[in-house]
């Protein structure tokens, strides 16, 4: 591979360089001397409120002198003829590196941010809106194209109150069964993927097949996993644990009979009839959770020992404290996972299928509005509660 040359700066180059340089020189030496004075004056005060002030301000004087170093080399490079002439890439990369490590981090979710602001400008926000407009007329297809015809809320008037498929299936009553069962299963789920993550993330034998187990309902037909534990195989499997189903319908009785609430047994009981729709659904949370246990530093569980913290201490302040922002993703995602499979998309076929296109568009708008307000109750909900770790601040 054949080496680039080298290129120098002459010597009018050079003196620019100079004057530039110490003036950069200058004004960092400045701007240290005034933190310094700083950094006494509210040492000199004693008070608490000053202590992250103080520490902010050491930190930039230290980085002051780091660039004050290397501008020193560079003076010596000058002198020495020696200074290599920088192209755009490395005078970005120098700069760059020069910004402080928490904006560095806002550039960088930018810069991954850009490619989704642009498809959702150009693909997503022009469908969505027309969908919005639609959802106020009644959009009828004919030989000369779409005939609109603008109806107010008709259309949502119609759905949320009278809308009926295949004579006995109601909108209203169908999404209020379907928001009652999310609200069941996503605690259950996160409870049983963060239960199984910690047990993972132990190393024994064979637990990687484990992991790969469940994680086969994520890459696997989901469809036919429910037609098999439904037909042949599941038909075995409830035959086999009908001793256990009657073990557990009696202690949902007995708990009944000491006086814990009908209601409640009533989750517990739906929530034991959809065991095997609740560990298909926990694949990715797993996943997630097993990642984000596996990132916590190690130094906070030896730092918790030699304190004398117990396994039950560590696994409350520092494990789960440590995971709360995936525990915030991992909702969002199942939230999100559990709307591809709700029955909204039964109507909206229908509704398609009758040519109903303005129906059609309600019936996304309000799927949509639905799917954003319950994404926005759990986060917060959770706002207050997420704790994020940063060894570098």
């Amino acid at each position: 591979m054949k080496k680039l040359k080298k290129t120098y700066y002459g010597t009018e180059a050079l003196s620019k360089q100079r004057i530039k340089t110490e003036k950069t020189i200058l004004r960092l030496k400045s701007n240290n001397a005034t933190f310094e004075q700083d950094i006494q004056n509210m040492m000199a005060k004693n008070e608490q409120k000053h202590i992250r002030k103080i520490v902010k301000l050491a930190d930039q004087v230290q980085k002051n002198k780091i660039r004050l170093t290397r501008l020193e080399a560079r003076i010596h490079q000058i002198d020495a003829g020696s200074l290599e002439k920088e192209s755009l890439y490395q005078r970005y990369r120098l700069w760059f590196s020069n910004i402080p490590y928490r904006k560095q981090k806002y550039i960088w979710g930018i810069v991954f941010t850009v490619p989704w602001m642009l498809g959702m400008a150009l693909f997503f926000l022009p469908s969505f809106i027309k969908s919005i407009w639609w959802s106020f007329n009644q959009v009828v297809p004919t030989s000369s194209g779409l005939t609109i015809t603008f109806n107010g809320i008709a259309n949502y008037i119609e759905l949320f109150r009278s809308y009926v498929i295949d004579g006995n299936n109601v909108f209203s009553v169908q999404l209020y069964l379907f928001i009652q069962n999310l609200l069941i299963d996503l605690p259950i789920i996160l409870i049983f993927s963060i239960l199984i993550a910690t047990f993972l993330n132990k190393p024994f034998k064979g637990h990687k097949w484990i992991k790969a187990i469940f994680f086969i309902p994520v890459i696997y037909n989901f469809t036919l996993i429910s037609d098999t534990l439904s037909k042949g195989f599941g038909q075995y499997i409830d035959a086999s644990t009908g001793a256990d189903q009657m073990f557990v319908q009696q202690l949902a009785g007995f708990f009944m009979d000491i006086g814990i609430g009908n209601s409640l047994m009533s989750i517990v009981m739906n929530a034991v009839d959809r065991i095997f729709m609740i560990v298909n659904l926990s694949g990715i949370q797993i996943l997630i959770f097993i990642a984000a246990i596996q990132s916590i530093p190690n130094q906070l569980y030896e730092a918790a020992k030699m304190e004398g913290a117990t396994k039950y201490e560590i696994f409350w302040k520092i494990t789960i404290a440590m995971i709360t922002p995936l525990i915030l993703t991992a909702a969002v995602f199942t939230v999100v996972d559990s709307f591809t499979r709700a029955p909204i998309y039964r109507f909206l076929d229908y509704a398609m299928t009758q040519n109903r296109y303005g129906l059609a568009a309600t019936i996304s708008v309000s799927y949509f509005a639905i799917n954003v307000t319950i994404i926005g109750l759990v986060f917060l909900a959770m706002k207050g509660r997420v704790f994020y770790y940063d060894d570098r601040k």
